[in-house]
């Protein structure tokens, strides 16, 4: 038997000639016609050599080889129903999923809580993973189900992941509340001279090469007199020096909550930072990643 030649509604119509031991009657039930009915039946015998169903008087008698098969093509149905009905049935107050997403450390930062939030009230078997932004991995994560979300800025994004912008953010500058030259403002020339601290590369590569574009447009390059792993350490080293940093505004105003900094506005013509949500063609349509994506977009909208 050739395996491709067999499908879901193949065995359906042997279930039906079984139960119904008609063509006719078989084609009723199915909404097909004689013909039709007749033809996957010829199917039928061809790929399991056997005539499965014979005439007699008032009807067909199934074989011993269809009689045989009939358990187990029942089974192979049920299965699939299930399999269909389950994956149709998401419930997240029931359900345990882990979904893992590759974010940008203060995306992650900002969407956390509000994320666990909803979990811990409405659906406490969802498990989420958040994972450090690895450029040169995430197709093949992707691919391979590694990841299941992607968040950041893709200006180029592969043709099988789809998209959904979250939000806009204005980059702004930040230095220590009592900084000797810096108070509510700061000038480019000032902005182009003060030495910077910014978080490590890759995960700041779209919003530092915007940056640095536009400091290279007014004949200028910034001094990176210190590089850090993560936005706390950032935080910390800008409110004990006199040196500054550039970070989106939703960041610097939860930062400034925590750490004494003055937030300023940036004397650059920059973009601002856009974060938008990827996943994978493969999950679009499964249920549980529809609802985490829609659950994904509210919370952003709340920030």
């Amino acid at each position: 038997m050739n395996i491709r030649e067999l499908d879901f509604g193949l065995l359906q119509c042997f279930t039906t000639l079984m139960k119904e031991r008609s063509v006719s009657k078989s084609a009723l039930r199915l909404e097909l016609s004689q013909p039709a009915v007749s033809h996957s039946l010829a199917r039928l015998r061809r790929l399991f050599d056997d005539p499965l169903l014979i005439k007699i008087r008032g009807g067909m008698t199934p074989t011993a080889r269809a009689l045989e098969l009939e358990t187990e093509v029942l089974d192979l149905l049920a299965g699939a129903e299930h399999l269909l009905r389950k994956s149709a049935d998401f419930s997240p107050e029931t359900s345990r999923v882990r979904f893992t997403i590759m974010s940008p450390e203060f995306v992650e930062y900002l969407l956390a809580p509000g994320l666990l939030e909803h979990v811990e009230a409405h659906a406490a078997g969802i498990d989420i993973a958040f994972r450090t932004s690895d450029p040169e991995h995430a197709p093949d994560w992707f691919e391979s189900g590694e990841i299941d979300i992607r968040l950041g800025w893709l200006p180029d994004p592969p043709p099988l992941l789809r998209v959904k912008l979250l939000f806009r953010d204005p980059l702004v500058c930040i230095a220590r509340r009592n900084h000797p030259r810096l108070k509510s403002r700061i000038t480019a020339e000032q902005y182009v001279g003060a030495a910077h601290i910014r978080v490590e590369q890759p995960r700041t590569r779209v919003s530092t090469g915007a940056v640095d574009t536009a400091v290279a447009a007014i004949g200028g390059r910034l001094r990176i007199a210190l590089q850090v792993q993560n936005a706390f350490a950032l935080a910390n080293a800008v409110a004990q020096s006199s040196l500054i940093s550039t970070v989106p505004e939703r960041l610097a105003r939860v930062l400034a909550a925590h750490y004494p900094l003055q937030i300023l506005p940036l004397p650059l013509d920059v973009p601002d930072v856009r974060i938008a949500m990827y996943w994978h063609e493969r999950t679009h349509k499964q249920p549980a990643h529809r609802w985490f994506r829609q659950l994904l977009a509210e919370t952003a909208r709340t920030l």
